[in-house]
Order: C-alpha cells, then sequence, then structure tokens
C-alpha cells in the first residue's frame, strides 16, 4: 500500500506528463520580447524584486496539490526541464508572462540534479493553488507588491557546517555526521555529502536532509565534505574528518570527541552508546560499565 505522500508526488508527475503531451513548446515561439520585458520586471537590477515590486515568496518542503489546483482554474504552464539551480528556474518563472508559480524538484542522487515546473496559479483575479508538506519540492510564488519584500535585496551564500572531527575505535564501526548547523539568511535548500578520502566500500545513508550515517568503517581515516545550496544557488563547503583506531591501545590514543550518538569513556575514547550497560565492558579502562554500577 503506497503512502499518501507518495501516492501525491505520483499524482503530480502524472499529471505533467499530461500536461506536456497536450501543450506543444509552452515557453517558446514568437514570445521574445513579452519574455524579455517580464525577465526584467523579476530580476530588476541584481534581484529577483522587479520595477513593478515583483517578489518571489518562498514555501520550503511543500508540493502543489495538482489536480486540486487545476479543478480551481490553475493552469500548468510547462517545465524547462532540468536547471542549474534555481535562478535559472525562477527567470524561467519571469520569463513567461503568465506564470505564478515555480516549483523546484530536488531530485535525489547520483546525480542529484533540479528540475523546475511552472504554474498559473490566479484565476478570476485570485489566487488558487493549494499545497501540501513534501520533502524535496520547493514552491516559489510570485507576489506584487508596492516594495520589495525585508531582505531580499542581499543574499548572502550560505556557511557549510559539516561538524567537528571524530575518532573512533573499533569494534564501533558507524558513525553519523551532521551538518544541520550550517546557516543561511534565506535557507538551504539542498545538503550533499562527498567522500574524499577513504575505503570505498563504506556505505552511506541519508537518515534525514543534514545528517549522513556511515557504516562498516575500516580502520583508517575517511573525509567527507558537505556541500549546501540556499535559494538562490550559491554554494558552500566544508570537510570533517573520521578516523578510525583498531580496538587494542594505539600510539594515537582517543581524543575525547564523540558523536551525539556515542559514549565517551573516560579515557577519551568513543563506543557505540548502546554498549553503555549492556553487561561487557567496551571501552578501554571500562568505564562505560562503571557508569551503571554506580547507578546501582
Amino acid at each position: 500500500m503506497r503512502s499518501p505522500a507518495g501516492s501525491d508526488v505520483e499524482s503530480l508527475l502524472e499529471e505533467f506528463r499530461r500536461q506536456l503531451q497536450q501543450e506543444q513548446d509552452p515557453l517558446g515561439g514568437g514570445r521574445g520580447h513579452e519574455r524579455a520585458e517580464a525577465a526584467g520586471r523579476c530580476r530588476g537590477t541584481g534581484s529577483l524584486a522587479g520595477s513593478g515590486g515583483s517578489f518571489f515568496s518562498t514555501r520550503p518542503d511543500s508540493i502543489i496539490r495538482t489536480k486540486d489546483s487545476i479543478a480551481a482554474g490553475a493552469t500548468f504552464l510547462g517545465s524547462p526541464g532540468s536547471v542549474a539551480g534555481l535562478r535559472q528556474c525562477l527567470d524561467a518563472c519571469c520569463a513567461e508572462p503568465r506564470c505564478t508559480l515555480a516549483v523546484l524538484q530536488q531530485q535525489p542522487p547520483p546525480p542529484p540534479s533540479l528540475r523546475c515546473y511552472l504554474f498559473n496559479c490566479t484565476y478570476r483575479g485570485r489566487s488558487v493553488c493549494l499545497f501540501s508538506p513534501q520533502r524535496g519540492y520547493h514552491s516559489y510564488s510570485l507576489e506584487p507588491g508596492s516594495s520589495d519584500p525585508p531582505g531580499l535585496e542581499n543574499d548572502d551564500p550560505p556557511v557549510s557546517k559539516a561538524g567537528k572531527d571524530i575518532l573512533l575505535q573499533l569494534p564501533v564501526d558507524w558513525v553519523i555526521l551532521d551538518g544541520r548547523e550550517s546557516v543561511d539568511d534565506h535557507g538551504i535548500i539542498q545538503y550533499e555529502w562527498t567522500l574524499l578520502q577513504g575505503a570505498p566500500s563504506v556505505a552511506m545513508k541519508e537518515p534525514q536532509p543534514g545528517t549522513m550515517k556511515l557504516f562498516h568503517l575500516q580502520e583508517g581515516t575517511y573525509i567527507l565534505q558537505l556541500t549546501v545550496t540556499d535559494t538562490m544557488g550559491q554554494r558552500s563547503s566544508d570537510n570533517v574528518s573520521v578516523t578510525v583506531i583498531p580496538m587494542v591501545p594505539s600510539a594515537l590514543g582517543c581524543m575525547g570527541v564523540c558523536s551525539r550518538y556515542q559514549f565517551l569513556c573516560d579515557d577519551g575514547c568513543c563506543i557505540d552508546i548502546t554498549y553503555a550497560c549492556d553487561g561487557e565492558e567496551q571501552c578501554p579502562d571500562g568505564s562505560d560499565e562503571v557508569f551503571c554500577q554506580k547507578r546501582e
């Protein structure tokens, strides 16, 4: 049985395909002058706010309810396909005089890509589009106004924060990296982790946006890079290292830097937090069981 969210996404894509078959080249053919004027009104001088006062408002992690919106009078205008970033998607909306909504879809890797869909949400003078929460989709509505929205005239690049370097001691062979402390003044829409150094046999899984779980780690050093992308397509990267040492004491020792999913031994080593108080000593100094004896 399919989940409601998955069914909603499939309905959206099905509607896109049907509309694309009905409308041939909706963004092309004899509209060069209109396209230039509309793009000018949206972009203005160096920002999305144009001479007419229009700007895009953002609905992060939301998707248009296609069938309901079209039934209420909205129109699907077409899709420019894959885009290099948000700016290109918004420019496509600005280039279509009827466009009032741009939907950006973040497709999962490999390789990560972005797709853009355009809608006219105005029917009989009012906005009729309806939305539902959905990870991987971001909706941008073109709003008229007499002045620029606060903070839109400046858009600083994001700052990627991959977290502190981590040291593990076998038999612990997994760790969760957390890059959710990365920041941007208008919001981050994409987190991308890349293995730069380390055994390629390591397994990687994204539990939720901004985090990365590594499995089957072996003795050695791993370096991963976190790249974040903001709503304007600007990027920032930061690296984090994961060093795995053997179970027997080594000259490297333990540095006392553990993740939130690990137990910090008194000697500074890290073990899987589930090993604490399991009746077996996993810390080299046995402190994972001494702690439990004190509680008893």
